[in-house]
């Protein structure tokens, strides 16, 4: 069994109880949140739309986004007109959104998921 901190749990998309089992299914594009761990079989969603939370975070990881990227252009490009930095930040935001929905959720059920680490949760699960 390996051990995960809180942080690489979160960067993982892992459990937070458990830090092993998957947080998505498996695929590309925008990702799937599962309803149960696969491995301590503890409930995801301790409400309905407890994820909707996660909102929140994906503007933030947005907004960092924004400043970085136009902060570069700026710099890169020594100014240019406004439709640069639209050409630029609009389609990178677009790219990037199944990532910030992913990591935007992880991060939130970590954080705002009042889940403990346990993991004996492991053993007790398969004994």
């Amino acid at each position: 069994m390996q051990k995960r901190t809180k942080l690489q749990a979160i960067v993982a998309c892992k459990c937070p109880q458990c830090r092993q089992g998957d947080l998505f299914e498996k695929g590309f594009g925008f990702p799937k949140a599962k309803e149960k761990c696969p491995v301590c079989n503890i409930r995801y969603e301790k409400e309905p739309d407890f994820f909707q939370g996660a909102m929140y975070v994906g503007y933030a990881f947005s907004v960092a986004l924004f400043i970085v990227v136009g902060f570069t252009t700026f710099y890169l490009f020594n100014d240019p007109e406004p439709w640069v930095y639209a050409a630029i930040i609009i389609p990178l935001v677009l790219i990037l959104s199944p990532l910030n929905l992913r990591y935007s959720k992880s991060m939130f059920i970590h954080i705002f998921g009042d889940f403990e680490y346990k993991p004996e949760s492991i053993a007790h699960k398969k004994g």
